[in-house]
């Protein structure tokens, strides 16, 4: 190729007929880099070992929420509507953190003490734990709450169980991290003393009750002050009757004085009926006699006159009788006396009974003032006494109900009802992750052509040389009538041209003339024209 003056670059137009013309010119390079990548790729595909690939997807809910274990009666709940990425990136930490390796890698890590083992068995270790870190990736799937963990080693069987090794001491640290352990215990100790100083608490309130014969003093001096309230209200009723009898008996004592004790009742005229049927009787058995007289005897006859006369006195008494009446008058006890009487003894004893019972509600009132002196006394003493049985039994309820909801989250740990579920369990496969053949050979060929093209593309930027007619007439901006070899009749074609115009002609590695004949001519018809000018 022949060199331009000044080391002018000449660049191509980048079309396909000129890149496929640079592989030409440079195709033992491409050929040798594009056989080179090759090779590297079936030396990879033979001598790689295979390895094998176990994955896991977890899926981040917010089944339980962030439970926070505080004194309050009520528990203190964290509530998140949706799975935050913070939340998600936790997990993710959480699932690459030391602690899981530790244990994936040795089950019983965290039952051994570290100052028990030698240093080879913890430099082995820290290898083992390295190596394993090393082939876990754990990432988002794009748009959805889902983590997929992928573990690759050179035994299916040993993918497998490190993934569910991991697996298990997520959930178990899942668990530990929504329950603290022995948070159970904790709060069945603390319920369990409280308990016992309830017992007492209440064993001295009750003595002390016992004591002042009180059960409530609150109680008892509401009682005693509703009773005074009551004994005062009925007081003062009692004196109001008091006085209203008292004028009752006075009224009923004036208009006593105006009352007689007795009165008649019955006034009757009562006919002599003994004496006319006495008479009656005498005269009917004097006639019968003189009628017996009259059968034995004359109308004259003494015995006859005798009777006669006798019949003639019993009328005339008979007579006398009937013209007899006798006079009968009743007399009783005057009712209005007596009414007036009987309420004027009832509301003397009514009077003295409520002045009775105004003593009485005397001395009950001030046997209740003095009572609630005694109770407001012994106030502060039993205050403190109910408040401390009060301040434990809240303390023992709260404690119970901690004791019963960590139980519950004991149990729903026990069930996996985390913020985390399985989406998919650790999976088992005996085809290998890599290397794959048929890919990866697919793969090198276009990466050995990619590459090799691109040191192709270098390798014709670097150039400094003219290499084509074309790049000739660009790079001189005249027309290119012929192109001869460089080795061959060189010397015989520049002696022809040092007696015409300046032509450029342009020289290519070829070996040999392309058309001589046609380039001769050419170059003579060029001449002529140049001396017609």
């Amino acid at each position: 190729m022949q060199s331009l003056p000044g080391s002018v670059t000449v660049q191509d137009s980048g079309s396909l007929r000129s890149a496929v013309e640079s592989i030409f010119r440079y195709r033992q390079l491409w050929i040798f880099v594009a056989a080179g990548v090759i090779a590297l790729t079936l030396l990879y595909t033979l001598l790689m070992p295979k390895e094998y690939r176990s994955e896991m997807e977890i899926l981040v809910q917010n089944t339980r929420g962030a439970e926070q274990i505080t004194p309050d009666r009520n528990t203190g709940t964290v509530t998140i509507n949706d799975v935050t990425e913070e939340q998600i990136n936790s997990e993710i930490e959480l699932l690459r953190s030391r602690g899981l390796a530790n244990v994936v890698v040795d089950p019983q890590w965290n039952s051994r003490q570290v100052s028990a083992l030698s240093y080879a068995q913890l430099k082995a270790h820290d290898k083992a734990v390295a190596e394993f870190e090393k082939h876990l990736s754990a990432e988002l799937v794009r748009k959805s709450n889902i983590i997929h963990l992928t573990y690759t080693a050179s035994d299916p069987h040993q993918a497998t169980e490190y993934m569910t090794r991991l697996l298990t001491a997520f959930l178990a640290k899942q668990r530990e991290i929504a329950q603290p352990p022995g948070t159970a215990d904790f709060f069945a100790s603390e319920a369990e003393r409280y308990k016992h100083e309830l017992d007492d608490a209440q064993q001295k309130l009750t003595a002390f009750q016992q004591k002042q014969q009180i059960v409530s003093v609150p109680d008892t001096e509401q009682s005693i002050d509703g009773q005074v309230n009551a004994a005062e209200a009925e007081l003062r009723s009692t004196d109001a009757q008091i006085s209203e009898v008292t004028r009752k008996l006075g009224t009923q004592t004036r208009q006593l004085k105006g009352i007689s004790a007795r009165q008649t009742t019955v006034e009757r005229t009562v006919p002599n009926e003994y004496s006319i049927e006495q008479l009656n009787t005498m005269l009917a058995e004097l006639e019968n006699k003189r009628t017996t007289l009259l059968t034995k005897f004359t109308e004259n006859d003494r015995l006859v006159q005798e009777v006669n006369k006798q019949i003639a006195d019993t009328k005339a008494s008979l007579a006398n009788a009937q013209h007899m009446t006798s006079q009968e008058q009743s007399t009783d006890v005057n009712p209005v006396w007596q009414a007036v009487t009987g309420s004027i003894i009832e509301n003397e004893a009514d009077r003295q009974a409520l002045r009775a019972r105004h003593d009485a509600l005397v001395q009950q009132i001030a046997g209740l003032r003095g009572n609630l002196s005694d109770v407001e006394g012994s106030t502060v003493e039993y205050t403190t006494l109910r408040q401390q049985v009060t301040d434990l039994e809240n303390n023992y309820q709260l404690y119970t109900q901690k004791r019963d909801e960590a139980r519950i989250a004991d149990q729903m740990n026990a069930n996996r009802l985390l913020n985390v579920s399985i989406a998919q369990s650790p999976t088992f496969t005996i085809s290998p992750f890599r290397p794959k053949p048929m890919v990866d050979m697919v793969l090198g060929g276009f990466t050995a052509v990619i590459l090799a093209s691109f040191v192709v593309f270098f390798a014709e930027m670097g150039r400094s040389t003219i290499a084509s007619s074309n790049e000739l007439e660009r790079v001189s901006q005249f027309p290119v009538l012929a192109v001869v070899s460089l080795d061959r009749n060189r010397g015989e074609l520049m002696d022809q041209l040092r007696d015409g115009a300046p032509v450029l002609i342009g020289m290519t590695p070829s070996s040999g003339m392309r058309n001589e004949a046609a380039a001769g001519s050419a170059l003579m018809r060029y001449r002529r024209e140049l001396r017609a000018l």
